[in-house]
């Protein structure tokens, strides 16, 4: 991909055309944040006291069932989760409140939003003081 946007940047065209780029299942990306959504989505600082992410096998465990419960099968499925934090760690002030991007990958649409609230319902974030988002995420996921 790089180096396609390399050669493009260069003036030359894409080595591949429109009709060669396949969709192949759904994802849905949740920007996890160090705010307050009940004050306005404010920043929120402190340290993380305990800081897990979802496990991806029981998200995908979690998945399966919800699917199956509506007469679908929701077989594997991806959930990533892309941090620069741990248990321990500060959220300061000085820098952008993030504290991750969590990304889930389904066969269809259904299937990545039943991983997202899979994993949504398995984040785990505390800290003294500390507000996260992960409730008004999971509050969206909810309703489809």
């Amino acid at each position: 991909l790089v180096e396609e946007m390399i050669r493009v940047a260069a003036g030359e065209k894409l080595s591949i055309a429109q009709a060669d780029v396949r969709r192949i299942g759904w994802a849905i990306e949740s920007r996890v944040y160090a705010e307050d959504p009940l004050r306005g989505f404010l920043p929120s600082i402190g340290t993380l006291s305990a800081y897990r992410p979802p496990d991806e096998a029981a998200c995908n465990k979690a998945a399966d069932l919800a699917m199956r419960a509506e007469g679908e099968g929701g077989e594997g499925g991806l959930v990533r989760v892309d941090d620069g934090c741990a248990e321990g760690g500060e959220i300061s002030v000085h820098y952008d409140p993030m504290i991750a991007k969590l990304i889930t990958h389904g066969r269809d649409r259904e299937h990545a939003r039943q991983l997202m609230i899979a994993a949504l319902d398995r984040y785990v974030i505390h800290g003294s003081a500390l507000r996260h988002n992960l409730n008004f995420l999971r509050t969206i996921m909810g309703n489809d």
